[in-house]
């Protein structure tokens, strides 16, 4: 019966906690004001996070006043701005390395900054101190106390009854990884049992005392003469690593250099977008003055029209047509002050639209009250570029090239740590101790085997061995796929590699070309504004004296605006030309003397470098005392450019 009320008890249990991990799928029949519990509706809420938005202590005011527009845009103030100081000012305010078109909203983690450097080396999985910690010294240590009590189902072990026994246990291991695999460890294992026999019918004991303390101190050598042998697969895969699986010292500190390329590529595209935006702003205000220019002049006729009809000496044809252009260039005027998003034509950013995207990458307030306005005057004389030089210089300067030769690299240590690691792990391992016996484990020291400790150091009970451990999977499948797999990474890096320079080098033919186009359509520009202007006076001549149409005037005005704004958007896109040119060889940084480097040592730093610099001293006979690995890089890239003036 008792096994049954047991066996009904427990269908019960699993039935309840069945039913309440249904949750809502099984909803109680009963009345809604029942007081019954009911199942909401709403799986899921929005809740905002309560975060400080002032990190840095810089009291930031993101708002600003309304930004500029057609009626208070006579009224503002200007900021003449150089491009040297445009450039500045965005390195400077610059935390996010953004690009116009609402990255850093829309997809936030894909943005560069500044401190992404700095947080690939304090990554604690991939960073090179990350990886230098897999030979720190490490510490182990356990202490256990243990109680028991049992009886003996043994007539022998019967006639003493019961046993009570309280043991302990403590564990202390220090171990070192060495970079050429060697593992030394110092242990100590103390144990402490002390036993209570109840005599039962004999009273004897079988032990010699009722608590003892065993404990030995060990000294451990453990050399890999297989895999994970010597010091060039463990600088490259760490220590213990296994094949796929590489994250040495020389990997980590490849990934950081391709960490520091990401950084740079996003500092060149800053640069050349404020330039790039800087010239635009410059056009807009070229051609808002164009604009006006021409609006003033068909003002001018319109009113003459306007005059010359209330008189009698006109016609209404012509006032009506001289007001349609009126109205026309006013138009252009406000298209060109304010920009427009698109419609009949292409868009344009116009004054305030170039001048609100400059801002943005200069990281400056919507407004501020005054209207940013380009004072570097663009370059017009001709500039030649030696095309064998600027192909030489763009395969050595690139960052993006010098990026794809990091992962080469990395494909290249991985290869040879694959190969290293296709065998298997033969250890020699060899361990000496010496061990200690007492009652107690400091005290007593005046009897024998009074002390565990005192009678370790007399060196009466010493351990040791010597051995060979061997570990490794038959067939080897792993390795020789991690092989394999290693060499067809390296082989699609070297592929991308050299399709990345034939690309380049086709984008710097087209840069080159591009240059010469320019060049030549200023020219063609210019010789158009003159001869639009030299039309102008006697076409206005002749439609006063009446023997020309005021048609044929307004005409040689629209030509002659338009020609303005064309010589305006020639001699810019000749200047845009140039500074793609220099994007593409990989020279804009060194135009304006822009160096990547971080900051100040602090003083601790600087002792330890200082101490592991003499690894690397000469030795007494003159050779270089470093490891059996050829260097990761070659040093740092000149980006002062050199000799590179000369050759322009």
């Amino acid at each position: 019966m008792l096994h049954k009320h047991r066996f009904a008890i427990t269908v019960m249990i699993m039935a309840s906690v069945t039913l309440s991990s249904l949750g809502c799928r099984v909803r109680p029949k009963a009345p809604i004001d029942s007081g019954m519990p009911q199942c909401s509706d709403t799986l899921q809420k929005i809740y905002y996070p309560n975060t400080d938005t002032d990190t840095y202590g810089e009291n930031l005011d993101l708002i600003s006043p309304a930004p500029m527009t057609l009626d208070n845009y006579l009224t503002s103030e200007f900021m003449d701005l150089s491009l040297e100081e445009a450039v500045q000012m965005a390195l400077t305010n610059s935390r996010v390395l953004q690009r116009l078109g609402g990255t850093v909203v829309n997809a936030p983690q894909a943005v560069q900054t500044t401190f992404d450097p700095a947080l690939f080396e304090t990554n604690p999985q991939l960073g090179v101190e990350a990886a230098l910690s897999a030979f720190d010294a490490q510490v182990a240590s356990s202490l256990f106390f243990n109680h028991a009590e049992r009886k003996f189902n043994n007539n022998f072990q019967a006639l003493f009854s019961t046993n009570r026994s309280d043991t302990a246990n403590f564990n202390f291991e220090l171990s070192k990884q060495t970079a050429v695999g060697t593992r030394f460890a110092i242990r100590n294992n103390t144990d402490y049992i002390n036993n209570h026999i109840d005599p039962g019918i004999l009273p004897l004991t079988p032990f010699r005392f009722n608590s003892v303390y065993n404990t030995v101190n060990q000294f451990e050598v453990r050399q890999p003469l297989l895999r994970g042998a010597g010091a060039s697969v463990n600088r490259i895969a760490g220590p213990n690593a296994f094949p796929g699986q590489y994250n040495g010292v020389m990997i980590a500190r490849i990934r950081g250099d391709i960490t520091i390329a990401d950084f740079e590529a996003a500092v060149i595209n800053l640069v050349r977008d404020v330039e790039r935006n800087y010239w635009e702003l410059l056009f807009s205000y070229r051609d808002l003055h164009a604009k006006i220019a021409a609006r003033n002049a068909a003002r001018e006729t319109w009113e003459n029209r306007q005059i010359r009809f209330e008189q009698g000496l006109g016609r209404p044809d012509e006032e009506a047509q001289a007001r349609q252009q009126f109205y026309s260039f006013e138009a252009q005027v406000q298209n060109s002050l304010v920009g427009f998003a698109g419609g009949i034509g292409l868009p344009q950013a116009g004054v305030l639209g170039s001048e609100r995207n400059l801002r943005r990458l200069l990281g400056l307030p919507v407004n501020d009250g005054k209207l940013l306005r380009p004072s570097t005057e663009p370059t017009v004389a001709p500039v030649v570029f030696d095309w064998n030089y600027a192909q030489q210089q763009t395969l050595e300067r690139r960052v993006e090239l010098r990026r794809q030769k990091w992962i080469v690299k990395q494909r290249e240590l991985e290869l040879l740590a694959a190969r290293q690691l296709n065998i298997w792990r033969l250890d020699a391992v060899g361990q000496y101790g010496f061990r200690g016996f007492g009652d107690n484990l400091f005290g007593s020291r005046s009897r024998p085997e009074g002390s565990a400790v005192a009678d370790m150091f007399t060196g009466e009970l010493d351990d040791w061995a010597v051995g060979f451990e061997l570990q490794g999977p038959l067939g080897m499948r792993q390795g020789h796929l991690a092989i394999r797999n290693a060499e067809l990474q390296l082989v699609r890096e070297k592929a991308v590699l050299r399709e990345q320079q034939r690309q380049i080098l086709h984008d710097l033919g087209g840069a080159y070309v591009e240059i010469d186009r320019a060049l030549a359509n200023i020219r063609a520009s210019y010789n158009s504004l003159v001869a639009a202007n030299e039309e102008l006076e006697p076409k206005r001549l002749r439609v006063e004296e009446g023997k020309d149409q005021v048609f044929f005037l307004l005409d040689a005005q629209l030509r002659s605006a338009n020609s303005e704004s064309g010589f305006y958007r020639s001699v810019i896109d000749y200047n845009q030309a140039m500074l793609n040119f220099m994007f593409t060889e990989g020279s804009l940084l060194a135009r304006y003397n822009i160096y990547l480097d971080e900051g100040g040592w602090e003083d601790s730093l600087e002792t330890i470098a200082r101490a592991k610099a003499s690894h690397y001293e000469q030795n007494s006979r003159g050779a270089v005392d470093t490891v059996d690995m050829h260097p990761v890089t070659t040093g740092p890239i000149d980006q002062s450019g050199g000799s590179s003036a000369a050759n322009r």
